[in-house]
């Protein structure tokens, strides 16, 4: 899979040029590429190819923010026109645009980026001003969670969020992660389905941080719908695959149920990296009565100190009659992926159900032979 610092191709920067040429016709074309593709280029990563992007803007650009708004409202708009969508990642360099020549005018560029965060996320840009206009920026965004655009109101939580995925740190966020709730209340049931993802996300974060402050706020607000419920389901996920029981009990999840005969079966216990680990799982419930179960299973990875790394995998949801026996087969690929770099040695498997963990098994990984 092609990395995705790709994405700006020399065909991608060409076909911007031409489209930056008929909003300012000071900028040929040819000298913007160069500008932009210099001997540098190739070795750049994604956010350095954003930045670089900015910063070529500026170059032919060299005014503040108030001077470049038209043109830069206006670029969108001739993008717009050629046919790019709004809320389209690869043009999140407007928003640099915005930082990098109006940080010193809070005004303008609260104004600007309500209009840049339709086009593409300005979640990322919003964090530069937590950091320089801390109480003023909340402001704004308990302002902008009331806005009539949905994307304007999904940055309100997702610019907000304690633990933003590529997103600055913003340490007073996390040390008083219950700061935006307000924000959090007035999004978490909005008609718009990416505005109440954000929320869960930004929940989730909070559950890392102080679970009781997501707990509370989850708890009464089940019911009102199936969609809801969903949302709120995502928001508590990091609980649940910690086995935090109130958030069991909000799903009728019995933490305290226990399964009997519980066997875990590897095919093979010592696999290469770019295979599959293939496992059996079967148990039985002991109830006379008929059980709800989440079921997941623990994969302890190691890590290049010697130490391991747990993620949490779904096996799936289901009620299970009584005395029922559950069989369940599954393989899990140790393919390598970008996300994740694979250590030979002793790796472990367990099994969680309701959030009880039953014991684990051993598994070695090696090293293809070359």
């Amino acid at each position: 899979m092609e990395p995705l610092k790709e994405i700006y191709s020399p065909d991608w920067i060409k076909n911007l040029s031409y489209i930056v040429t008929q909003v300012d016709p000071k900028i040929k074309p040819e000298v913007f590429q160069k500008k932009i593709l210099d001997v540098s280029w190739k070795k750049f990563e994604l956010k350095e190819r954003i930045n670089r992007i900015a910063e070529v803007f500026l170059y032919f650009w060299d005014a503040p923010l108030l001077e470049i708004e038209p043109k830069l409202l206006h670029l969108i708009e001739s993008l717009r026109g050629n046919g790019v969508s709004d809320f389209n990642f690869p043009y999140i360099f407007v928003n640099d645009i915005v930082t990098k020549s109006g940080l010193d005018d809070f005004e303008t560029s609260m104004r600007v980026l309500e209009q840049t965060t339709v086009f593409s996320s300005a979640e990322f840009a919003i964090r530069y001003y937590y950091q320089t206009y801390f109480d003023k920026t909340i402001k704004q965004m308990e302002k902008w969670s009331k806005h009539k655009e949905a994307f304007v109101r999904r940055l309100a939580s997702e610019g907000s969020r304690p633990m933003l995925p590529w997103g600055i740190g913003i340490p007073s966020i996390k040390k008083n992660p219950n700061i935006h709730l307000r924000i959090l209340e007035n999004l978490w049931n909005d008609e718009n389905e990416i505005v109440r993802r954000s929320v869960s996300n930004h929940l989730n974060d909070i559950s890392k941080i102080q679970p009781e402050i997501v707990v509370d706020f989850c708890k009464n607000k089940f019911g009102i719908s199936e969609e809801l419920d969903k949302n709120l389901k995502h928001a508590l996920r990091g609980l649940l695959k910690k086995g935090n029981q109130t958030a069991l009990s909000f799903f009728d999840y019995n933490p305290k149920w226990k399964a009997t005969n519980l066997k875990l079966q590897l095919k093979k216990k010592k696999i290469k990296i770019g295979e599959s680990l293939e496992f059996n799982v079967r148990f039985v419930n002991p109830s006379q009565t008929k059980t709800k179960l989440r079921i997941e299973y623990k994969l302890a990875f190691l890590l290049a100190n010697g130490k391991y790394g747990i993620k949490v995998f779904q096996l799936g949801e289901k009620v299970v009659m009584p005395k029922e026996e559950v069989i369940i087969d599954k393989s899990h690929s140790f393919k390598p992926i970008t996300t994740r770099v694979y250590y030979p040695g002793i790796q472990k498997i367990s099994i969680a159900i309701n959030g009880q963990e039953y014991p684990t098994t051993n598994f070695e990984l090696v090293i293809v032979s070359k």
